[in-house]
């Protein structure tokens, strides 16, 4: 397999994805300028499925502009052809049926990524007020459409990609070595061929670059950051803690967003992925254990956290004896600083898990969830008090430059310190500043 005979295998529009012929007619008819949207409405009526979920979508909070919308004709009116269009193409291919077996991918971990990066999409063009959230929704929908390409058309080549047997550190990396080209390029030139807009095709495009990161493209900023925000739990790929965070930091400063707004958009992500798999009517699998994997996330990154933190203790040492040199100095401070942002966004994470599950529970939803979930809501919230405690004691002692005002045993019992504000926390409420430590 090679890039010339897949480009020519998609310009052929050799049964890509097997797309439905109503949705076909849909992607012909919208190439002419003159289409009208009873024009376009009479075609979708054809298809029941193709209604139902483009009449659930139009009222659904993510589209939703005006009062009830009733018909496909006002569905269209309202959000416009190029986001019917998307919006018709989208539900249309994210099904199971077109992740094989024998790709060795797990299609709900496939869809629940890419409903991911679509509602972070969302949530990030929304706090910036952008003009059509819309747009930003459906590119990050569409951003991995490449992938689902490959897995529906050369599921055993891209097993090989998933199971690690390709000499290669990242994914793009590795499909290229497979096939000559990567699922980026793919699904811009399936954009293409749909007729989507240019600067979709161009997000697509560039959804993994790391170069491209402008003021002057912000869709594409906003999907690459929605990217980062996201779980990667299906290629095996995914990029490490570290790296993550700094491309998140990277993204929203070229977005303008502050911290406490990612972590907003960070709590509700899962919330709002898992309403967007309703409206579009993609199986991502039980609320439960979406839970189960995001905890499991939390605690992978808790631990990373804990580690860092033994690291820092020695390096702490280490500086001391060494008399505080100018360079180590440097190093200690962006340590402190990077262990800050690591705690910041676990709390966020954590919390925004506790609340979800709260509001199941308040929902009623109780029959699958409260034979667990009392137990579950305790271990979070005493991990968020524990990363808080940890998180504070850090400011105190940071920089290393103001560690004069304590003497050796006080800057380095770090973990009786921590304990003795729990205890605190325990018994009474709030954050414990160093004031409030008994002595």
């Amino acid at each position: 397999m090679n890039r010339k005979i897949i480009l020519e295998q998609i310009s052929r529009n050799d049964k890509i994805l097997s797309l439905p012929q109503v949705l076909a007619q849909v992607l012909e008819a919208v190439s002419n300028e003159d289409l009208s949207p009873d024009a376009l409405a009479r075609i979708i009526l054809r298809d029941t499925a193709l209604t139902g979920r483009l009449l659930r979508l139009a009222n659904s909070p993510y589209y939703r502009r005006f009062a009830g919308i009733k018909t496909v004709h006002q569905a269209v009116s309202l959000l416009g052809v190029t986001t019917v269009k998307c919006l018709a193409l989208s539900s249309s291919v994210f099904h199971p049926e077109k992740i094989s077996k024998e790709s060795g991918i797990n299609a709900k971990s496939y869809f629940t990524y890419a409903l991911s990066v679509a509602s972070a999409s969302e949530k990030i063009a929304t706090t910036l007020e952008m003009h059509s959230t819309e747009e930003a929704a459906i590119a990050g929908l569409l951003h991995d459409i490449g992938i689902l390409f490959f897995l529906h058309h050369y599921p055993r080549e891209y097993r090989r990609i998933v199971e690690k047997k390709v000499q290669a550190k990242t994914l793009l990396d590795a499909e290229i070595e497979v096939f000559g080209i990567n699922h980026c390029e793919i699904g811009s030139e399936l954009a293409k061929s749909w007729k989507l807009p240019s600067y979709i095709a161009e997000t697509i495009a560039d959804h993994h670059s790391t170069d491209v990161t402008s003021k002057n493209d912000r869709l594409g900023n906003i999907v690459r950051l929605a990217v980062h925000m996201a779980t990667d739990q299906f290629s095996g790929y995914a990029p490490g803690l570290e790296h993550r965070l700094a491309n998140i930091k990277e993204g929203a400063n070229a977005l303008g967003l502050t911290q406490d707004q990612l972590d907003a958009i960070s709590t509700k992500m899962l919330a709002s992925t898992v309403e967007l798999s309703k409206y579009l009517g993609v199986d991502i699998g039980e609320i439960e254990d979406m839970l189960m994997g995001a905890n499991e996330e939390i605690w992978k990154s808790y631990l990373l956290i804990e580690n860092l933190f033994k690291e820092r203790q020695e390096l702490s040492q280490n500086l001391l004896e060494e008399e505080r040199a100018r360079g180590a100095v440097q190093q200690k401070n962006v340590a402190m600083a990077t262990l800050s942002h690591y705690l910041n966004n676990a709390v966020m994470a954590i919390s925004g898990r506790s609340q979800l599950m709260r509001l199941y529970l308040d929902k009623g939803n109780t029959e699958k969830l409260l034979g667990g979930m009392t137990g579950a809501l305790q271990t979070i919230d005493n991990a968020t008090k524990r990363i808080v405690a940890v998180l504070e004691e850090m400011k105190d002692i940071s920089p290393i430059d103001r560690v004069d005002f304590y003497n050796m045993s006080e800057a380095m019992n770090i973990d009786e310190r921590i304990e003795r504000r729990l205890e605190i926390m325990h018994t009474e409420s709030g954050l414990v500043v160093p004031d409030d430590i008994p002595s």
